[in-house]
């Protein structure tokens, strides 16, 4: 038995060697997304070199002036300050010529109409006597016309009816008006008589009513309807008298020939400013420049 079992092989033990498996690494699209980005931000930025290449160089100023921190007019007034500052300075307190030649041209056509009423006024004395006088005053505004009861009553009391001899006087200050260049305004004044306390009818709807009956008379004189720049009632806001509230100069209509729009948008000048205007410009066209002294040309020192 011990012989048989020492004959017995021995097992044999076996090595199995597996080759390990290499994996490839899965990396995805994300390079694919990294890329699209970096391609996206590519034209956008030649997207926007090409629309700043397009942009005026004022508008980049402005771009320029925002970011610092500054308005528009501010920087419109710094280059402005730096281009004038080597141009000589002028005369600002003379205005330009053409300026004063439109308002000697609108003070002439002025003198004309205030001519026109004045003779309407002499040609018709009978009616002028019973009527309340007009006032003519030349303001900044225009030519003003205040009708106002310094003789008899215009209006009935409390009311807006025209007295008829006012209505006639209106309506024949039309014609001369129509013929003129000017806008006209008409204005309705009250004194400060009000009504009674409660009542809905006050002394703003009353000087309202009466500018607008003078302004019926005026249409019926001749005066067109485009010509009627407005129509206002003041109450007694404005009065004539202001010592005296209740004073019956206060009760009063005015009609006031208003200037050119284009002569509205400048100063209006009084005869007496165009003359000091037009004399200042012919004192500088008269002064000549010192003439030059030869000998003093001579004397002067040579350079070295």
């Amino acid at each position: 038995m011990a012989e048989q079992k020492q004959q017995q092989p021995a097992p044999e033990v076996q090595f199995i060697r597996q080759s390990a498996r290499r994996h490839k690494k899965d990396y995805g699209g994300q390079w694919k997304i990294a890329y699209a980005d970096f391609v996206t931000a590519m034209m956008v930025f030649f997207l926007i070199m090409w629309i700043v290449s397009m942009i005026p160089q004022t508008q980049k100023d402005n771009i320029a002036d925002y970011f610092k921190g500054k308005s528009n007019v501010q920087s419109k007034n710094a280059k402005t300050n730096k281009e004038g500052a080597d141009a000589p300075k002028a005369d600002k307190e003379t205005p330009p010529v053409d300026i004063l030649e439109d308002a000697k041209k609108y003070v002439e056509r002025l003198k004309e109409l205030r001519k026109e009423i004045e003779s309407f006024i002499a040609e018709n004395q009978a009616l002028m006597k019973n009527s309340n006088e007009l006032i003519i005053e030349e303001t900044a505004e225009g030519l003003t016309i205040t009708l106002a009861e310094n003789k008899r009553p215009m209006f009935v009391l409390g009311g807006s009816t025209l007295e008829a001899t006012t209505a006639q006087v209106i309506q024949k200050l039309g014609k001369p008006l129509s013929q003129s260049r000017f806008q006209i305004k008409v204005e309705g004044h009250t004194d400060s008589s009000g009504y009674r306390p409660g009542a809905t009818y006050s002394n703003w709807e009353l000087s309202a009513d009466r500018a607008n009956a003078a302004r019926r008379e005026l249409l019926a004189g001749g005066l067109s309807e485009d010509k009627i720049a407005e129509v206002t009632g003041y109450a007694d806001r404005r009065l004539f008298v202001k010592d005296d509230p209740r004073n019956a100069l206060n009760r009063r209509i005015t009609i006031t020939a208003v200037a050119p729009k284009e002569m509205a948008k400048e100063e209006v000048m009084t005869p007496q400013q165009i003359a000091a205007e037009e004399k200042a410009n012919k004192d500088k066209k008269s002064q000549k420049p010192p003439a030059k002294d030869p000998k003093a040309k001579a004397d002067a020192p040579s350079k070295p």
